[in-house]
């Protein structure tokens, strides 16, 4: 059902105006705004339409007039499937004039895999606008490929079909062919009496942020997975603390779980929010990597510090070869891969096959995972033999094979180990569970790019 609220909250510095488009993709002109949220941050809201008979990635530039200071922010979109929108919302609390400009967008956007092809909300009596502002339902997968690490998205309207918000579901781990679920959305308590509808439902992509800092004249790169918004890392002059940025939007505290390349076992990690020292877990995955876990206060926005860092020591202990079946998923066109093993010594990753026929292995590389050398190439070889037509572009990386091939040896420049299973810690004194974080950015792959 739909609930009608005709109650009338004015939001300052609503701003609509015409957009570019690259193709046919595009962003509607009501479906493009900037204003002060509640709390005082400058947000944009949109929706990205997908006019193309082919699913693609997206890359918004939004640009904004600060009282002459010109703010561009860019953002890489999830895969969106034909004929779909995906929200957009960014908070840009650098916007501090008292009537900034919010200008036309670039948009660009390149041909991506079918992610979540055949996946879709159904529209019956299981889609529920509850009377306290939450939407529930059911998603399905029609398809025959197993979509991997998503949320649910859709833009929150009032009973004017003005933008509120953007809201998104509970992160799904896994869904099967065939397979449904339930959702939930829980928008933010300030908008619950303007809620009229929800609209432009999109499957998209749950992803852990990464960020750089520079460590020593190098970059350090380490990810968090939060709904706190983290920016601006940066170490001191001795590289033992971590100061970050960050803003919590949301009424209530919220998790923030970071991951951090070990250097030393000896690290032992505290967190500052605010200059106050804050409970934090942290725990060492079999990958070799920390994870630290703790809460930012609501309608926070300040600085966190995470000390503890130490210079490599030796100490580091990281397997040799390492088990990754289950956490790189392969396209192939023929047969199947029986199992896939990084050497972090030989910086290589090994892909063991069956097949009988010829055909292509693709996958889609990353940083976290392996990386090209200088020359931006990888050296491959199939059986043992090296090949020069392998195809690396838009960071998918295809290979041909021929029938009865056994291995592919994939050599990189260094193997980093992507995130191990979920793992679970139970904070007896607390009684809080705590979900570490999973491996993201899912090796996934498509042969429509081939």
């Amino acid at each position: 059902m739909n609930k009608l609220i005709f109650t009338s909250v004015t939001i300052a510095l609503l701003i609509i105006i015409p957009v570019t488009a690259s193709g046919e993709v595009y962003i509607p002109d009501h479906e493009y705004v900037g204003f002060y949220d509640q709390d005082g941050i400058f947000t944009v809201i949109g929706g990205v339409k997908n006019n193309e008979m082919y699913p693609v990635t997206p890359t918004i530039t939004v640009n904004v007039n600060d009282d002459g200071n010109i703010f561009s922010h860019k953002y890489k979109f999830s895969p969106i499937m034909p004929a779909q929108m995906l929200p957009l919302k960014l908070k840009l609390p650098e916007i501090t004039s008292k009537n900034p400009i919010l200008e036309s967008p670039q948009i660009s956007f390149k041909q991506t895999e079918y992610k979540y092809e055949s996946g879709y909300i159904l529209y019956d009596d299981s889609l529920i606008l509850h009377d306290d502002g939450r939407m529930t339902g059911t998603i399905k997968n029609a398809g025959d490929k197993t979509f991997l690490n998503f949320r649910i998205y859709a833009l929150i309207k009032d009973q004017n079909e003005n933008i509120l918000d953007v809201a998104n579901s509970q992160r799904f781990g896994i869904m099967h062919p065939g397979e449904t679920l339930e959702f939930e959305m829980v928008p933010d308590s300030k908008i619950v009496n303007e809620i009229h509808s929800y609209s432009c439902f999109s499957f998209g992509d749950e992803s852990v942020l990464p960020l750089n800092a520079d460590r020593n004249g190098e970059q350090y790169t380490f990810r968090y997975e939060s709904g706190v918004w983290f920016k601006d890392g940066k170490f001191n002059f001795d590289s033992t603390e971590l100061e970050m940025y960050s803003l919590n939007s949301f009424v209530g505290e919220l998790n923030a779980s970071f991951e951090f390349p070990q250097s030393s076992i000896h690290e032992d990690f505290e967190v500052y929010v605010d200059d106050t020292k804050v409970t934090n877990l942290q725990s060492l995955d079999e990958m070799g990597n920390w994870h630290v876990y703790f809460t930012v206060p609501g309608f926070y926005q300040g600085d966190v510090i995470v000390k503890g860092f130490h210079e490599p020591d030796g100490t580091v202990e990281v397997p040799e070869e390492l088990d990754i079946s289950n956490m790189v998923y392969v396209e192939m066109t023929t047969g199947q891969v029986t199992n896939v093993i990084a050497k972090t010594t030989e910086d290589s990753l090994i892909i063991y096959l069956e097949t009988t026929e010829d055909g292509i292995l693709s996958f889609t590389t990353s940083d976290f995972l392996i990386k090209p050398f200088s020359d931006g190439n990888f050296f491959v070889l199939v059986d043992g033999e090296e090949i020069d037509s392998v195809n690396y572009e838009n960071k998918i990386l295809t290979i041909p094979y021929t029938a009865n091939t056994e291995k592919i040896e994939v050599y990189g420049s260094y193997v980093i180990p992507e995130f191990g299973a979920i793992a679970m810690i139970i904070l007896a004194v607390a009684v809080v569970s705590i979900i570490v974080l999973s491996r993201k950015n899912s090796i996934s792959y498509s042969l429509s790019n081939v």
